[in-house]
Formats: structure tokens, sequence, C-alpha cells
């Protein structure tokens, strides 16, 4: 990794908004994605006139009602005239990847404040997140790319996950009660915020006895379906001095992506692997290393992510993030690593691409406002996304984040 720079407040995160809502029927994704941009606006103390760039996922929700030309459509719907704009999909990684483009913009003095948004209600649109196939999305033209690795199978995003976790679960002996400690943990910090859609506290037994969803994935293994929305506000020095709250400063942000390579890919191995790159990538440009983080926001759309990516992150060696996690690492008050302090995609909302809303919850953190589950003094946090154009084609994105 030859040329990475350091980052030296280049861009900030100054307003930050999480949609308190995971079930809305009574309103649109569009009105979802209104609300919490207003609410991201408003944190930073800043106009919509301040917004010269703008990154909104092409499909909000599965379905992807918001469609192709979104951002287009949202800077219309906002009322917005950005310099820029982009919707590049990499699922639930998406919003991270915006995250690294604001900063590259920002640096080469193409805009000065971007809002990152996301909203859907696929909850209430009755989306079939984890059970969607390869062969359904094609027909309806999202991923017209034959394939005959996966197309062929019908196979489904939480088939998938059981597959690997299956591999994972084989090759370094952990157990299932080993994996259930991620749900129970995450489930712990939900009981102490007023707005995630889980609360009541599970136990080991409990998520073993759920129903066995793709073997060997429980139920509570599994994220929660809800509907939500949340934005940020990226800005260059000179909006920082005109906001409201206090900066939080990226220092270092990474990217990776796997693929098949021609059938070769060893998709266990090369997913944590993809992790690593990224977080290195934003360790060297952050100056920081794993032992320097406070608080860490994990994208866990299964019990199984989770795991993998504190591997790549460097919290624990290869097989060992899950025994890590039923140590107590995890832990609010006394883990080495407090993670998904919000209840993460397990227990507080998971709406579909939900990258966006582990920045809100290291933004809370890291400025002291994470009211009732806040992390004593901290200072640095990782945040790490991995999505998926569809299964084995992912990509990693990592982001240092300081105050």
């Amino acid at each position: 990794m030859t040329g990475i720079q350091k980052l030296s407040n280049v861009a900030a995160i100054v307003g930050a908004y999480e949609h308190p809502t995971r079930y809305a029927p009574d309103k649109s994704e569009w009105q979802l994605l209104g609300e919490a941009s207003r609410g991201a606006i408003l944190d930073a103390g800043l106009s919509k006139d301040h917004i010269d760039a703008l990154f909104v996922p092409a499909t909000a929700s599965e379905g992807g009602y918001l469609g192709t030309c979104a951002s287009v459509m949202a800077a219309d719907y906002l009322n917005l005239n950005p310099k820029f704009i982009e919707e590049t999909d990499i699922g639930g990684a998406s919003l991270g990847y915006y995250v690294n483009r604001a900063i590259a913009g920002i640096h080469a003095g193409l805009f000065k404040c971007a809002l990152i948004a996301y909203g859907a209600n696929t909850r209430s649109r009755k989306i079939n997140v984890g059970t969607v196939s390869y062969n359904q999305l094609s027909q309806v033209e999202l991923l017209p790319i034959p394939d005959s690795f996966e197309q062929i199978y019908g196979t489904t995003v939480i088939s998938f996950m059981g597959m690997l976790t299956q591999r994972y679960m084989h090759d370094y002996g952990v157990t299932s009660e080993q994996l259930a400690a991620v749900a129970v943990t995450f489930r712990q910090h939900a009981n102490l915020n007023p707005d995630a859609a889980r609360r009541d506290l599970i136990s080991i037994e409990d998520v073993i006895n759920s129903p066995i969803i793709a073997s060997p994935l429980h139920r509570l293994d599994c994220c929660i379906v809800s509907d939500g929305a949340g934005a940020i506000i990226v800005a260059d020095k000179d909006i920082v001095k005109e906001s409201a709250k206090q900066p939080v400063w990226i220092r270092g942000f990474g990217e990776s992506i796997m693929h098949h390579g021609g059938g070769l890919t060893d998709w266990s191995e090369e997913t944590r692997a993809m992790v690593k790159r990224a977080c290195d990538q934003a360790y060297q440009m952050s100056g920081t290393t794993s032992a320097d983080m406070d608080v860490a926001q994990i994208y866990d759309a299964f019990s199984y992510n989770a795991v993998i990516d504190l591997e790549g992150a460097g919290f624990c060696g290869p097989g060992e993030g899950a025994a890590f996690s039923a140590d107590g690492n995890l832990r609010l008050e006394d883990g080495s690593i407090p993670t998904n302090t919000d209840g993460g995609g397990l227990s507080s909302n998971h709406p579909g691409r939900r990258g966006i809303f582990l920045f809100i919850e290291a933004v809370r953190q890291l400025r002291g406002e994470a009211t009732g589950r806040q992390v004593k003094d901290a200072k640095v946090a990782l945040c790490t996304a991995t999505g998926a154009a569809f299964l084995a084609r992912r990509g990693s994105a990592a982001h240092i984040l300081g105050v």
C-alpha cells in the first residue's frame, strides 16, 4: 500500500440524523429520505443552500422504488441544486463508498458540502430482502449479468450466508453458542436505545432455540427487517466553521472488492481479506491501528458478518471473532471494543442498506450524545460496512472517525 496520504482535517461529518421510525406504512421512501435529510441539515445548523453535492442510492430498498437516476430525482424532491451527484450501488456498503467519494470530491475542490442520505420502507412494503434470489433480480433486470456460478442454483442471500457460516464454523471449530453471543450482546445495547426495534433481552439459549433459517444461522442470527432513514453531512473546513455541532473528522478511509475470480475464489477467506484490505488502508491513512479504537460500528446483516469484520479489522485473529464476542469484548461497559452500541442491524434497524446508520451512531458516540449507551471518553471510532452487488460480488468500506 504505497502512496497512501494521511488525511489532515480535509473533511468532517457536521450533521447526522437517524429517523426514529422502524415501521412507517403511512410514508413513502421519498418522505423518509426527505425527513432524514432535513434532520441532518438542521443538526449541522446549516441550510439546504449549503448543499452542493448529493449522494443517494439508486435502489433505496431491495424493490428499487426510488429507481435509477435517484440522485437527480432526489435533488428535485429536496429542492437542491448540487454541482455533483452520485448513486453507486454496492449494497449495504454503498453509503460508505459515498463518504469516500465525498472526501475525494472535497479534496479536489469539486464541492464543499455533501448530503449523503438513505430512506426505505422495506418492512411496510414487505420486501423479501433475505430470500430474494439472483433469478428474481435478473427477471426484473436489476442485475442482468449472466452468471453460471449462482444463477442456475437460484441462491438466495440467506442461503449463501448460511453456506459461508457453515464453512467458517467447520474450518475453525466455532460453535453456535459462540456465534449467538453476538446477537445477545447487540440486543443488550438495543435495550438501551429507545428507538431500537427489538429491545427485549435475549439469551444464548433464545438464539439457539430460535428457528433455523439457513443452517447454521438461526432466526436471531439474522438482521431484522425494518423501515428507516438516515442522513449525514460531510463538509470541508470552511463549512465546518459555519456548522453548529462539534465536527467529527474523517481521519482515514479504505475500500476493497471481491468477486468469483473465475470460480477460484475462496469466499470465506476472501471476505475477511477484503475487509482487512479496506481497514488497512484506513489505518494507514489515519496513522492508527485497531488498538487505538474506542468504539466500532460494524455492518451486521448476520452474526457471521460481525465476527468476520472483527477479524478483518484486526481486533482478533482468523477464526477468533465468535469467541472474542463470547468473552464479552463487544460489550458497552466493560468490553475491549464496544461494538454496535445502538443494537446494530440485528436489533435496532435494517431497512436494506444499513451503512448510513454506522456513521450516525459513531457520530453520536464521539460527540457524547449517545444518551444511556455512551462509551466513556470515546474519541476514535471504526466503521466497517460490507455489501453485495449480489452474494459473492462484494465490496467493503472502512472509516476511522475522530474528534
